[in-house]
């Protein structure tokens, strides 16, 4: 991970604002020039992922998780998570398919770790 840094990112309601990116932050990139609010200011990690093979829908992402703070709104990092796994499965592919789930709730489990122990670093 790379060390704190500072950033200024300019917005709507309160021009520029200044604030320290924690170690865990991937940038803010995305929100450069997009118009956004103070309050909209967000710190993301890096989205971990569960995928799967299967028959009938191919491969596919069925899980994305990352830590994410609004450090104007929100207290302590949080846990993003999305989940998509809709749709009907051939029966053989349901033991593969738990599988996925166990990995995804796994990496859920690491991320909100990660959250937790950055709460004690970075808040």
């Amino acid at each position: 991970m790379s060390e704190s840094r500072t950033v200024v990112l300019e917005t709507t309601d309160y021009g520029p604002v200044e604030f320290i990116c924690p170690a865990w932050c991937i940038g803010h990139a995305w929100q450069v020039g997009a118009g956004i609010g103070r309050n909209d200011i967000t710190h993301n990690s890096i989205r971990v992922k569960a995928s799967s093979d299967t028959f009938s829908h191919g491969y596919a992402t069925v899980l994305r998780t990352w830590m994410t703070w609004a450090p104007f709104v929100e207290l302590v990092p949080r846990v993003a998570v999305e989940v998509d796994m809709q749709g009907d499965y051939e029966a053989e592919e349901i033991r593969h398919l738990a599988g996925v789930l166990r990995t995804a709730a796994n990496r859920m489990e690491q991320v909100a770790w990660q959250a937790i122990q950055a709460r004690e670093v970075d808040v």
